[in-house]
């Protein structure tokens, strides 16, 4: 790459405020009211201490058509796929507790029964924020619900984080339109609860 591209990729990087950071993020996570238990330090606490997660992505669905001299993908559906939550669990395990007894709201492990969506289903919010801790991306999870709770490693390394993934479904995303108004630090996050827990 010569001086000139050099320039022009600086150039380029500078007008457009920087390369995004995969580690500036930020989570909206407001799982079913009764399993707060009208603690809304654990809603805030749990978006903190989500250590990463994914934007979802989208595969088109298609099918081959055929014409005289080739065939050619017509485009059919598409599939969005799931999202992964990873968080740092701390001594209380209150975390683990929330998405175990979510999924339980879900389908009840005693009597297999399965609740109504409006229930279990909610919107899960995520972003990416710049090196100043504005918004610049945001998608809504609608009617998303949890649908795995992976494996927790323990092992005898010293100093390390327990941690827990959990996979979310939902029936499609869409942009999060970003204003300056949606811009809040995690102090201000439970002024954005839903769902009247304030």
């Amino acid at each position: 790459m010569d001086s000139q591209s050099i320039d022009i990729l600086k150039g380029t990087i500078t007008k457009r405020n920087g390369f995004a950071r995969t580690n500036r993020f930020r989570i909206f996570i407001a799982p079913p009211e009764i399993l707060l238990e009208g603690n809304n330090d654990n809603l805030r606490d749990m978006n903190i201490l989500c250590d990463q997660c994914n934007f979802p992505g989208r595969q088109m669905q298609t099918f081959e058509a055929n014409y005289t001299r080739q065939q050619i993908k017509v485009a059919q559906s598409f599939i969005n796929e799931d999202v992964s939550f990873t968080f740092n669990l701390t001594n209380d395990y209150f975390i683990k507790k929330i998405f175990d007894n979510w999924t339980n709201l879900i389908i009840d492990r005693d009597t297999f029964k399965k609740n109504y969506d409006n229930v279990y289903k909610r919107d899960i919010e995520i972003f990416q924020m710049d090196n100043m801790g504005n918004d610049v991306y945001g998608i809504v999870l609608k009617n998303a619900f949890p649908i795995s709770i992976q494996s927790i490693e323990l092992n005898n390394s010293e100093g390390q984080i327990t941690q827990v993934t959990v996979e979310v479904t939902y029936e499609d995303f869409q942009e999060r339109p970003i204003s300056a108004t949606s811009n809040v630090g995690v102090d201000d996050i439970s002024s954005q609860l839903p769902f009247g827990l304030v």
